[in-house]
């Protein structure tokens, strides 16, 4: 069509904006979603990406498990 312009989105430009309208959305687990966009989210993905993604999880699951205790000071 004449006078219509087309920008042609990238698969990597494509995720990118997807993991940033993921981190919009109301309730959205921002630690989360910068996993995936670390791990899952590439184009193309690494070959590991599932096992790097759940260590990562996993490391987030105990990380907020298991938050720092406040400091009692003495007196």
């Amino acid at each position: 069509m004449e006078g219509e312009t087309t920008t042609t989105e990238t698969p990597e430009q494509f995720l990118n904006a997807l993991g940033d309208r993921l981190k919009d959305k109301e309730g959205a687990d921002v630690g989360l979603i910068d996993i995936l966009k670390a791990h899952v989210l590439k184009a193309p993905p690494a070959q590991n990406a599932v096992s790097q993604a759940k260590d990562a999880i996993v490391k987030l699951a105990g990380k907020r498990a298991n938050p720092p205790k406040p400091e009692v000071g003495n007196g």
